[in-house]
Parts: structure tokens; sequence; C-alpha cells
């Protein structure tokens, strides 16, 4: 059987590593969030805005969880840290937004390949506001 302790050391470090937990989480979130997308559409007749606003934050709570416990090891969840959590997603999707209307609207791109420039550009905007506010490492004193 293949334990944790069994696994060769560079996968141990790996399985370690916080960014590499941020991106499983990540991932795993996007499939649930087209899931419950579809469940609430398709099973539950809501419209696709309301939808897709419940399942983007039904998940961004279970995601919060996710990161906070498991990623970055709190022993506890923070109202605090949830609310900095909500408003790096928020701040994520208005960039998101506002990248394909620049470039599909303005610029006159395509929105598909708009849509992948922009998830590309807040993937990187979402680990900044992630490692570097929501879960910063507090300060040493001195």
């Amino acid at each position: 059987m293949i334990t944790r302790e069994t696994l060769p050391i560079y996968l141990q470090r790996l399985w370690r590593n916080a960014m590499v937990r941020w991106w499983i989480i990540g991932i795993i979130a996007m499939v649930f969030n087209v899931v419950l997308l579809d469940w609430f559409k398709v099973s539950l007749g809501m419209t696709l805005t309301w939808a897709s606003v419940l399942s983007a934050e039904v998940i961004t709570i279970i995601r919060y969880g996710a990161i906070d416990l498991w990623v970055f090891g709190n022993p506890s969840l923070s109202w605090q840290r949830c609310w900095e959590y909500h408003v790096a997603n928020f701040s994520g999707f208005f960039l998101w937004s506002l990248i394909i209307v620049i470039l599909g609207n303005k610029l006159g791109w395509d929105h598909k390949i708009a849509a992948i420039v922009a998830t590309m550009i807040t993937v990187f905007w979402s680990m900044a506001t992630n490692f570097l506010w929501v879960w910063r490492k507090p300060k040493k004193k001195a």
C-alpha cells in the first residue's frame, strides 16, 4: 500500500508545498463548480445568473476552508481570512471581466482568446492576493 511515508522524497516535498496544494484545491474546486452550476441550473431550474452566483459562493466557502486548513495549516478558520478571501476572489473576478471587456470589446480580440488571457492573468493575481495578503506570514517581532 502506498502511504505518504513510502513516496519518494521529491514527491513528499512536492506534496508538502503550499503552492502545489493550492493548485490541487483550485482544480478540484473548478470541477465541482461546473457540476454544482449544472445541478442548480438543470435540476433546480435556476436561471444561469443565479445558478452561477450560488455555485460560485458555495465553492468559494468550501475552497476557503480547504485552503485555510490544508494548504496553510491553520488550526481553525477565521472570519477575517474568510472576508479577505472573498475580497480577493471578487477582485480577481473584476479584473477578469475588465480584461475580457478591454481585449474583446475595445481591441476586437476573439472572446475565447480574451477569456484565456484573462484567466491566465487572474490566476497569478489570485496567487498573489492569497499568498501575499490573505495568508501572509505574520511579521516577526524584534
